[in-house]
């Protein structure tokens, strides 16, 4: 579904479905990035396009997350799901770091799959500047996204192969399969047929054959 989304909407697709991902939508964006390469690599897309695209819809869905956090404040704290990740001690330990290494902790969430979404809202909550902000997520993501489309771009002529030789070594199977059953089939047939009932022995005539002479009347 989503290689066909993709191939109908191109970088559209791409930048919609990283920036809802960015938002908290439970999607793999790196699929996202690994199937645009795999598109690049087939023609339906420009490979330096795609990995701007990407680079941009990454970029704006944090923001965005970021912005939402800094637009709700304390509430977004509050959130399950912020709840659940953000315990008082893990709290305190942000503030510390967020104080003096605030770039740093950013760019790590980037790339910490269940980390990234209550640290960006905790980010703009706890008022991290925008421009700070922009500063790390767009580095961090600058590392990261050229590498990823470039690996689906990449992995996607030896995905050809490979789906070329599993249809080939399907058809064996399927021959075998069909040889071998059609051999039991025919077995069975043999199997199942009456055989044919060997002649009846011819019954000895009276008198005839070994045995003792006859008796006359003695």
């Amino acid at each position: 579904m989503l290689l066909r989304l993709l191939s109908q909407f191109t970088y559209a697709a791409i930048f919609g479905l990283l920036v809802a991902g960015g938002l908290g939508v439970p999607l793999p964006e790196e699929l996202v990035q690994l199937t645009a390469g795999y598109l690049a690599r087939r023609g339906v897309l420009s490979l330096a396009p795609a990995v701007a695209t990407t680079w941009v819809g990454l970029v704006t869905g944090d923001y965005l997350l970021f912005r939402l956090g800094r637009r709700i404040g304390p509430r977004v704290l509050e959130a399950p799901r912020v709840r659940r990740f953000l315990t008082p001690a893990r709290r305190a330990f942000i503030d510390r770091h967020f104080s003096r290494y605030a770039v740093l902790v950013i760019m790590v969430a980037r790339h910490a799959s269940g980390f990234r979404v209550p640290v960006f809202a905790y980010a703009g909550a706890t008022g991290v500047r925008s421009r700070t902000f922009l500063l790390a997520d767009g580095a961090s993501a600058l590392l990261s996204v050229p590498i990823v489309v470039s690996l689906g771009w990449y992995f996607a002529g030896h995905i050809e192969r490979v789906s070329r030789g599993i249809r080939s070594f399907e058809l064996l199977v399927a021959a075998a399969a069909a040889a071998f059953f059609a051999g039991w089939f025919l077995a069975a047939r043999r199997r199942g047929r009456p055989a044919a009932s060997p002649p009846p022995e011819p019954r000895p005539v009276e008198g005839s054959g070994p045995g003792p002479p006859p008796d006359h009347g003695r």
